[in-house]
């Protein structure tokens, strides 16, 4: 079905304010339920105040989502998906071909933001559009066609049952154009049966992964999202000032010494870097230490040990997100994605494998299978450690799964994905899984009291994630890791053991990462100052914005999320870790070094900071006010 065009949805906005550059001017809306798609102008004002990204879906989701005092379920064809793009998104800077996917997840029933990369952000602008919101629900399978002006619900019938790649593969041919010229975001069979913790997937690798995302899709029976490139230019206010912006940032990024191993190896050196710290995450947090030999994991030696072809993001310079081809083994001469850190962890040392060659090729059945590796890892790794002491039997499961087994490790891809079995209970996740299991099992599962899991880490030596992650409104960090603190007027370095400096550093770099989610930017390339963002915002747009106002921004986009969690009745109950995620290390760095101890004090001084109320996690009024969220404070306190 033909939607208005792009060119016409811009004459209505003709006796507005000029629009800034960067931008497309235009949302596309698609219902499912009517099996029908249209173009929404929105204004320049609008773009200013919401930027794109995370900033666009939030208040999407708050203003949308809402049924009386309560919000829509993760289920309901009310809830929205949103796949946003921002000003930055098909512009030359370094990883601007992203997208932000918003929506309510399954895992918490609550708001999500989650990122992905490829060419899907630059394929939609280059289109006439800067988002794409999803509403309803189809009683048959769909694929989204957009291709400049046509824009297209077209029968899924065909596509289902395949994975990812399998139906990446499948549209190529259909529409007779592949590579960069294509870009499609799909869901594999876990999104079709609605596992709770499945992923979105698109461009061969790249993943939208948290708070299943994936189930939203598959429950709007929306099978993919395939955009050819477009044939529509953007405009940049100072190409110039841009050009400036985008080299001063590539070069920071080459030389800086926080950035430069990113630059020349992605994630890769996060396998050794993260094991000196007691980061890693090994066998489902029951050690911090291995036997295995280290030094075949060091960065050079992963790279060196497969042969790679180039498959970077838009307008990219980082040397990750290479392709590889397996030389030996069982496997050899397959092509699959070469994982980024997490994928050596969830598909590898969280579940006991370290063959470098397996886990590769694990990490690419569960991208085609559109399951998150982070949850996989928690998940896998919790029936191993179940099964190895008794709690989960092989009569329950159906066989045996002991540590490392990648053979086992495909099979409970199968049954999970296709809910099997006791596959069935498992695609409710970690948290429901475990507490449906119960007893002594259920000790032994990481999840956080809202029902998410954390990343790729062992966060009882990375505290300020852990506190990040537990108090956070969208499923996953919503600070970030600290970049360049100092800018910030933060110190460079803190005692990481130390409960209220930790506090502290989280509270202070909080907006941060939602001015970067809003940009249509990798969170890879836009690890770099602040400064340097800002001047290309303003480059792009025609903006003046500073810092100050970038930061601000950030604050009150976490304040509108937070006004969608507290609606969907994630309280201050639910910011605490599960047992084992919250326990001591047993050995290693941080061996007998109690979180659980400095728990209470950390969430006193983190919500103290950030002008929040204790009690009931809610912005105080003052704080609201100073965001330039005032209309918030009825809401919150049900007065002005």
């Amino acid at each position: 079905m033909t939607t208005l065009t792009a060119a016409k949805a811009k004459k209505k906005t003709a006796t507005q304010a000029p629009l800034p550059g960067g931008y497309a001017g235009t949302l596309l809306r698609v219902d499912m339920t009517g099996g029908r798609c249209w173009a929404e102008p929105w204004g320049a004002d609008q773009m200013r105040d919401l930027i794109g990204g995370i900033g666009l879906g939030a208040m999407i989701l708050y203003k949308e989502t809402a049924k009386g005092k309560k919000n829509a379920s993760w289920d309901d064809p009310e809830n929205r998906l949103v796949l946003a793009t921002g000003p930055l998104a098909g512009l030359p800077v370094w990883g601007t071909g992203g997208l932000t996917v918003i929506t309510i997840g399954p895992g918490t029933n609550g708001p999500t933001s989650t990122q992905a990369n490829g060419f899907f952000g630059t394929n939609l602008k280059y289109s006439g559009y800067d988002a794409i919101v999803v509403q309803g629900q189809s009683k048959t399978w769909k694929y989204l066609y957009i291709h400049d002006d046509v824009i297209e619900l077209r029968d899924a019938s065909g596509l289902v049952g395949k994975d990812t790649w399998e139906t990446q593969y499948a549209l190529n041919a259909e529409l007779k154009t592949g590579g960069h010229a294509l870009s499609v975001y799909s869901i594999g069979p876990a999104g079709e049966n609605l596992v709770k913790f499945a992923a979105i997937q698109g461009d061969f690798g790249h993943v939208a992964s948290k708070n299943g995302c994936g189930a939203v899709m598959g429950k709007k029976k929306l099978k993919a999202v395939a955009i050819v490139k477009g044939t529509k230019a953007l405009r940049a206010a100072d190409p110039r000032g841009l050009i400036q912006a985008a080299d001063d940032i590539a070069h920071d990024l080459k030389t800086d010494p926080s950035a430069r191993s990113l630059y020349e190896y992605g994630t890769l050196p996060g396998v050794t870097n993260l094991y000196k710290i007691g980061a890693l995450p090994i066998k489902n947090y029951t050690t911090s230490l291995t036997s295995e030999d280290l030094t075949r994991w060091e960065a050079p030696r992963l790279r060196e040990g497969f042969d790679h072809r180039g498959h970077q993001c838009n307008a990219c310079g980082m040397h990750h997100c290479h392709m590889q081809i397996i030389r030996s083994g069982e496997h050899k001469g397959k092509i699959v994605d070469e994982p980024e850190y997490e994928g050596w962890s969830g598909a590898g040392w969280t579940i006991g494998l370290t063959d470098p060659e397996s886990v590769s090729w694990l990490n690419t059945e569960l991208d085609r299978a559109c399951l998150d590796v982070n949850e996989w890892g928690w998940l896998c790794g919790w029936v191993m450690e179940c099964m190895e002491k008794g709690y989960i039997t092989r009569e329950q499961l159906g066989f045996e799964l002991k540590w490392g087994d990648a053979k086992g490790i495909r099979q409970l891809i199968d049954i999970v994905s296709r809910r099997k079995g006791f596959g069935n209970i498992l695609a409710e996740g970690t948290k429901r899984a475990a507490e449906k299991v119960g007893g002594p099992a259920k000790d032994c599962a990481i999840y956080t009291a809202k029902g998410a899991v954390p990343r790729g880490h062992d966060h009882r030596n990375r505290w300020e994630e852990m506190l990040d992650t537990c108090t956070s409104a969208d499923a996953t960090m919503e600070t970030g890791n600290p970049v360049h603190p100092t800018e910030l007027g933060l110190p460079a370095r803190i005692n990481p053991y130390d409960g209220e400096q930790v506090a502290k550093m989280v509270a202070g770099m909080r907006g941060r990462r939602h001015f970067e989610d809003s940009l249509g930017a990798c969170i890879f390339t836009t690890r770099t100052r602040l400064d340097s963002l800002v001047r290309a915002v303003n480059a792009a747009t025609g903006w003046r914005m500073t810092v100050d106002e970038a930061m601000r921004f950030g604050r009150r986009t976490a304040a509108i999320l937070r006004a969608v969690l507290l609606r969907c009745g994630l309280g201050p109950e639910t910011d605490y870790p599960s047992k084992r995620y919250g326990s001591t290390p047993v050995d290693g760095p941080g061996k007998g070094i109690a979180i659980s101890e400095q728990w209470e004090k950390m969430l006193n001084v983190f919500y103290a900071e950030i002008g929040y109320d204790r009690k009931t996690t809610r912005p105080k009024p003052e704080t609201l006010k100073a965001l330039g969220a005032g209309w918030l404070v009825p809401v919150f306190w049900g007065r002005k």
